[in-house]
């Protein structure tokens, strides 16, 4: 039984991840631009799909957890790696929330991500960082047994909030290139000029 609910836990990490890249891609390649009709299609897909899978990982993880609660009630939880996965885990489902109702609407919107305000395109930009930083390392600590009873919570989650702030990084200067792309050139710029001096 908990080697058929471990397969369940791990397909559904893998749908879910497996997404998570393919929509972060396919996102990345718009550069923020309006997306078509079939990609907005794809998109609501695939998020709906995902939290299929969230539902599915956290009925399978807390089985895993009651099943080995069970097994060794003295020392399962004084695992801290479990409770690090927890928290990265409830991480990802709060900002799951925070994707759907804010991120999602501001992505798929009829002018492009590239026009809206900038304060919210960097919120999009951050909960999507988020998304993605913490699906991988939620996935990362359900393989890595060597932490098992022997690596702190603190260093753990020190390790987390680290690839947060790369992550964070990143998606600043994507958003800044993507600027720099919706700026003329002075090329563009001098011909504009010209032709409204003219007019």
């Amino acid at each position: 039984m908990k080697t058929l609910i471990v397969y369940a836990h791990l397909l559904a990490a893998c749908v879910a991840v497996g997404l998570l890249l393919i929509q972060d891609l396919a996102l990345a390649k718009t550069r923020g631009k309006v997306l078509s009709a079939l990609a907005k299609k794809e998109l609501t897909k695939a998020a709906d799909i995902m939290f299929i899978a969230l539902i599915a990982l956290w009925i399978t993880g807390l089985a895993l957890v009651l099943q080995g609660y069970m097994e060794n009630p003295q020392q399962y939880l004084m695992n801290e790696k479990l409770w690090a996965k927890f928290t990265v885990v409830a991480v990802l489902t709060l900002n799951g929330v925070a994707l759907h109702y804010y991120s999602f609407p501001h992505v798929t919107c009829a002018r492009g991500f590239i026009s809206v305000p900038r304060h919210e395109q960097i919120l999009v930009a951050l909960t999507g960082a988020i998304s993605s930083t913490s699906w991988l390392f939620a996935c990362y600590l359900g393989i890595a047994r060597p932490w098992n009873y022997t690596a702190d919570y603190s260093y753990i989650m020190f390790i987390y909030i680290g690839l947060l702030t790369c992550a964070f990084i990143v998606a600043g200067e994507t958003l800044r290139s993507w600027r720099r792309g919706e700026l003329p050139t002075l090329t563009e710029q001098a011909q504009l000029n010209s032709s409204q001096k003219y007019e």
